[in-house]
């Protein structure tokens, strides 16, 4: 095995990890702003996937079904914190967890009943025939995840950094009873969080439906898309995104090393090792409490 080989391996292995780094980033958002843990995170990646196939079915251009997708997942974000979270936010904190899990079951259950177990294929912006580079081949589909994982990075970064909005979150992040005294509508913060996060989340299933197909297990996703973010750190984005990357890397290099029945325990494992050395992940930081 040459080094075109394990370069192979490393563009599939970038884009599976892409794909885990939208997820992780659609986690860490809402938690870093309200302190929620979305475990319905993944069913929004499968309404993402299925609203792909319905768009599909009317024969949209790409770049509308685009936009219509994300548009349709903030919209969806929003309801979600303002009837579901929002009455809830000063219950137990396992309270709301467990809200989240009901949520994505009530999700999952619906797509079920709607489409059954089928898998139904989409076809992708750019075609299936591999591109080739150098004796690599790379599916277009792949390329289009990095592409956008980048792109999604870059501009929360910016957002977070320059933008009113963003830098408002950043604050009630950071100090909800402060930020409120600073007259910044904390949830209004909480509403944009979510949004954001439902938006990411929809978006990660549209990518990757063309590369695995539509069906309910989509949202298995999340089971990944939480290790990243532990992994990097759980209140990072950046964490988020090198974790999902590292995650991508590890499972697919793991399936050769160990084969692909072994290959899901690695990330695990290595997630167990890093723990045990640094607690707070790769990015994250201890919590200093003042008495």
């Amino acid at each position: 095995m040459g080094a075109t080989f394990y370069l192979q391996l490393a563009i599939a292995g970038l884009a599976v990890g892409a794909v885990y780094a939208l997820v992780a980033v659609a986690i860490v958002i809402p938690f870093k702003a309200s302190g929620v843990l979305n475990f319905g995170q993944g069913e929004l990646a499968t309404l993402g996937a299925y609203a792909a196939l319905v768009l599909a079915s009317f024969q949209l251009p790409y770049g509308v079904a685009f936009a219509l997708v994300l548009s349709g997942g903030a919209v969806f974000g929003m309801v979600i914190e303002r009837l579901l979270i929002r009455p809830i936010a000063n219950a137990p904190a396992f309270t709301v967890v467990i809200a989240t899990f009901a949520i994505g079951l009530a999700i999952k259950s619906a797509v079920s009943v709607r489409w059954g177990d089928t898998v139904f294929s989409v076809e992708g912006p750019f075609g299936d025939d591999p591109l080739l580079f150098a004796g690599v081949r790379a599916n277009p589909s792949s390329l289009w995840i990095v592409f956008c994982t980048v792109a999604v990075t870059v501009l929360l970064t910016l957002f977070f950094r320059y933008a009113r909005t963003g830098k408002a979150m950043r604050a009630v992040a950071l100090n909800p009873e402060a930020a409120t005294l600073m007259g910044i509508r904390v949830h209004a913060t909480y509403r944009w969080a979510w949004a954001i996060s439902a938006a990411i989340g929809a978006l990660a299933g549209l990518l990757v439906a063309p590369v695995v197909g539509v069906n309910p297990e989509v949202g298995q996703l999340i089971l990944r898309g939480l290790v990243a973010a532990v992994l990097g750190g759980f209140t990072s984005i950046a964490g988020a995104v090198v974790g999902g990357v590292a995650v991508g890397l590890i499972e697919t290099f793991a399936s050769v090393a160990v084969g692909s029945t072994f290959k899901n325990l690695v990330p695990f494992i290595v997630l167990l090792l890093l723990l045990a050395f640094r607690p707070h992940g790769l990015f994250g930081t201890r919590e200093v409490h003042r008495v």
